[in-house]
C-alpha cells in the first residue's frame, strides 16, 4: 500500500496567510466572471457566453474551490484530489473549445 504525504503548507505564517487570501481572491474573481457571463447571456442569448462562462468556470473556480472543500472536509487521497480537479479543468477546456470551434 502506498503511504501519501500530507498536502500542507508551511514557512513562515505571513506567506501562509497571504497563499490563503490570494486563493480566495481567484475563487471569487472566477465566480464574478461567471455572473457577468450569466448577465452577458441574459440580455443576448447567444449559447456560446454561457458556455464559455462554464468552461471558465470549470478551468478556474470550480477546481480551486473543490481542491479546499476535499482536502479540508474529507479524508480523500491526494492523487483522488488531483485527479478529480485535472479532470474538471480538462471538461472546462474541452467546453472552451467546443464553444470556439463550433461557431
Amino acid at each position: 500500500m502506498m503511504v501519501l504525504p500530507l498536502q500542507t503548507a508551511t514557512g513562515n505564517a505571513m506567506v501562509v496567510v497571504v497563499f490563503f487570501i490570494s486563493l480566495l481572491v481567484s475563487i471569487v474573481l472566477s465566480f464574478v466572471i461567471g455572473l457577468k457571463g450569466v448577465r452577458s447571456y441574459r440580455e443576448s442569448h447567444d449559447r456560446g457566453i454561457v458556455l464559455l462562462t462554464v468552461g471558465i468556470l470549470l478551468l478556474s473556480g470550480v477546481p480551486a474551490g473543490i481542491n479546499v472543500a476535499l482536502t479540508t472536509l474529507t479524508a480523500v487521497p491526494g492523487w483522488t484530489v488531483e485527479t478529480t480537479v485535472n479532470l474538471i479543468r480538462l471538461f472546462g477546456l474541452v467546453i472552451i473549445l467546443v464553444t470556439i470551434y463550433d461557431q
